[in-house]
């Protein structure tokens, strides 16, 4: 952009490039972004000894958002700053406009179920291998079936929001009057996660309109918990997040897999739709049959275990009774202690303390002290994430029974 506004400047009137720059500047800039109402902010609140951390709710103009020190701020004074803004709250303590990281957005939001954390949700979005193109960058018509991910055991939503985000790309624009209404409108009293949008309060028009986005997608994910008050969480969690951007390529269901699948295949006539399939279960062979069923040839299954006997349990039931799937790969997830700032985000990796200090004891030669740096691995305040991963590949029936896999010739060898 330097070089731009330098060619600019060589052409064009002073005052029109300083109006042009910062246009440019606001444009490329996402500390310039204007907050509005229904966003998501990741607060820093400078006490007497240290900062504080708060993710608000969706800010609405007449709500006020609880700080710590007793202290609140109204919404109000946040919708219509920017980001990296500096206001004061009712006790006069400075607080800093944040936009929350997906990670820190997961980390610190209530739950009513323990989180796939992160830095694990990542990896597991790495595995399943989606590279979505946009519409009308490939061959594929408006006739061909969408590409369709199956999770089962929505809890939280964590993995939910991190799997959408990776398709989000792959989805027609979703009209600007749709979204305010998918963010504004109010919740039934009693949700309903049969239909397209059925758990919110909205028009005939605006949900025919939804259902007729939904039919245009290329990209869908399909999350079904067993529990009612899971589901409604992870939906707010969604919806909450950059005011829904990612809620339109999700399908929330409540009930059993086998039900789902079933009530699909007989869809299709028995014929395989899902792309993709995780199962966060603890007796997953329980359930698997059909998911394997509905699995297109070459699809990937992935199962998340805290133990690796609960992988080697699926492997020898799936060995048992002849399931067309083989194994790629088992990997474990690392447990991580991360702490940044007193905000815990668990987004990967060896935390380490690079900062630079002013030791008590030390003194130079002119008697002030000098600062030195310190570049040690850090101790952290809290453990996240682990357990082990499992992933599998779909074979056709045929070629299964006709072949052996690596892993059986080794044996023999």
């Amino acid at each position: 952009m330097s070089l731009f506004c330098c060619q600019l400047c060589s052409k064009r009137p002073q005052r029109l490039i300083a109006s042009r720059s910062k246009t440019l500047c606001r444009f490329y800039s996402s500390s310039s972004r204007t907050i509005q109402e229904h966003d998501v902010l990741f607060l820093r609140q400078h006490g007497v000894k240290h900062a504080k951390w708060h993710l608000t709710a969706p800010l609405r103009p007449e709500s006020r958002v609880k700080l710590s020190y007793g202290a609140t701020v109204p919404a109000r004074e946040l919708i219509g700053r920017r980001i990296l803004d500096v206001v004061r709250d009712s006790a006069g303590n400075s607080v800093i406009l944040h936009e929350p990281s997906l990670a820190s957005y997961i980390i610190n939001s209530e739950r009513l179920a323990t989180p796939i954390y992160p830095n694990d949700a990542n990896t597991i979005v790495s595995l399943l291998d989606l590279n979505p193109s946009r519409p009308g960058e490939d061959d594929q018509g408006d006739s061909d079936p969408p590409f369709e991910i199956f999770e089962a055991g929505t809890g939280m939503g964590s993995l939910t929001l991190h799997i959408a985000r990776a398709l989000y790309a792959a989805n027609p624009t979703f009209p600007a009057p749709l979204r305010r209404t998918l963010i504004s409108s109010p919740f039934k009293p009693h949700y309903d996660f049969t239909a397209s949008r059925g758990c919110l309060e909205v028009s005939p028009e605006d949900q025919s309109a939804f259902d007729a986005y939904a039919s245009s997608r290329r990209a869908i994910l399909h999350t079904l918990d067993h529990n009612t008050k899971h589901a409604r969480a992870a939906y707010k969690l969604v919806r909450n997040f950059r005011r829904a951007q990612y809620l339109p390529a999700v399908d929330f269901h409540v009930g059993s897999i086998d039900e789902f699948l079933s009530r699909r295949l007989e869809q299709t006539g028995g014929r395989p739709f899902l792309s993709r399939a995780i199962l966060d279960l603890p007796s997953a062979h329980e359930n698997a049959e059909l998911v394997i069923k509905a699995l297109h040839p070459n699809g990937l299954l992935i199962l998340f275990k805290p133990s690796i006997s609960q992988i080697a349990d699926f492997q020898a039931w799936s060995a048992e009774t002849k399931q067309p799937v083989r194994t790629e790969k088992v990997i474990e997830l690392y447990a991580t202690t991360a702490s940044e700032g007193g905000v815990h985000d668990s987004s990967g990796g060896r935390h380490w303390d690079v900062k630079t200090v002013v030791p008590r004891a030390q003194q130079g030669e002119d008697g002030n002290k000098k600062p030195v740096q310190v570049m040690r691995p850090r101790v952290g305040e809290r453990v996240a994430g682990g357990g082990f991963l499992a992933v599998l590949r779909r074979w056709p029936v045929s070629e299964e029974l006709a072949q052996v896999s690596p892993e059986e010739a080794e044996t023999e060898e």
